[in-house]
């Protein structure tokens, strides 16, 4: 009989869920059993695969969750850290997919003593002993950008976060794509997009919360992309070679992802909060707990200013130059780190 594997993914947007659905693609073909456990976007976007085959929709409290865990091979966390520290509990066998480990001040403790430790690489990154280093963390199947002329696709990410469903950054960016004129398609998670298409009713827009599988075939086929510049979606872009420029960050690993993209020429008309002279302190020096609330806070306050500079920021053309740099980049951080991790599993969970 064949025994499952619990897999989980941080509930914060929809990167942390995109790169457990892949890796549970790969997985289901290599013969596991997978059972999907978690709550918010994460469910979200878990449920609407085909590659799990139980969801346990709960958190690590409930009595559902505590058996599915209890009853696997192991669990398979994609920074997630309160399911982790559960099946430390149950003593289970704990494998952990770190996209953000380069940001990170320490190895978080819930992770620490994992089965194995997979860190995905990113310029000015330390690999933490003992942890195995990937490449980027994405579908295998390889696609092209199909060529101009399929109109805009702006991408907000999935919205909801452990700090709740706060819309102002959606708010925010649909403001000023209705204020600029700009028309097209916005994928985002299915409350942001409720939410939306009542705020924003005659705005130029389409709103849509999409499978994963389903918004990079947007990508593909898209004149341009707009997005948050959360790592899963923009290596995603970068990959395919679609022209793609940037909204501002929602949180503090797109802080930084963003500043990286900029100095590396990736993002030269990006607007990012760190440039506006009323957006009051830094995150940059605040414990990481902190760090994400104090964007968002930025967010919220935004001066009308701000709005303006953003506005101006999003009346750039196409430019197919950019995207050769963006998929040079993308080539640069290896071959994908997907393959890795699953034929990890494959010897560890069956061996």
């Amino acid at each position: 009989m064949t025994r499952t594997l619990a897999c989980c993914a941080q509930p914060f947007g929809y990167g942390p869920a995109a790169k457990l659905v892949v890796i549970a693609e790969e997985l289901r073909r290599r013969g596991f059993r997978l059972a999907f456990i978690g709550d918010g976007v994460g469910h979200e976007l878990a449920a609407r695969s085909p590659a799990f085959d139980e969801i346990v929709r709960g958190r690590p409290s409930d009595d559902a969750v505590r058996n599915a865990v209890a009853a696997s091979v192991g669990l398979l966390s994609v920074m997630d850290r309160g399911f982790a520290t559960l099946a430390k509990e149950l003593g289970r066998p704990l494998f952990v997919v770190d996209s953000l480990a380069w940001l990170r001040d320490a190895v978080p403790e819930p992770f620490r003593g994992a089965a194995r430790y997979w860190v995905q690489r990113f310029p000015d990154g330390a690999v933490p002993e003992g942890a195995v280093e990937v490449g980027p963390i994405l579908g295998v199947n390889e696609g092209t950008w199909s060529g101009p002329g399929r109109g805009l696709v702006v991408n907000l990410g999935g919205g909801e976060s452990p700090d709740g469903d706060d819309p102002a950054y959606a708010e925010f960016a649909v403001r000023g794509l209705r204020d600029s004129g700009l028309t097209g398609t916005v994928l985002a998670g299915s409350r942001w997009t409720a939410w939306l298409r009542e705020r924003f009713p005659n705005a130029g827009l389409a709103f849509e919360s999409l499978p994963h599988e389903e918004a990079v075939r947007r990508f593909a086929t898209a004149g341009r992309v707009l997005t948050a510049p959360g790592l899963t979606a923009s290596l995603e872009c970068f990959r395919l070679g679609v022209p793609t420029a940037f909204l501002p960050p929602q949180n503090y690993s797109q802080w930084r992802i963003l500043r990286t993209f900029r100095r590396h020429g990736l993002a030269p008309t990006a607007f990012h909060w760190e440039d506006e002279p009323d957006a009051g302190p830094s995150p940059d020096g605040l414990p990481e707990a902190d760090r994400t609330p104090r964007v968002r806070e930025i967010v919220r306050t935004a001066t009308p200013a701000a709005a303006a500079r953003f506005r101006d920021s999003l009346r750039v053309p196409s430019d197919t130059a950019l995207s050769r740099k963006q998929q040079a980049f993308f080539a640069g951080l290896g071959p994908n780190g997907v393959q890795t991790i699953v034929d990890d599993l494959t010897r560890m969970c069956h061996a």
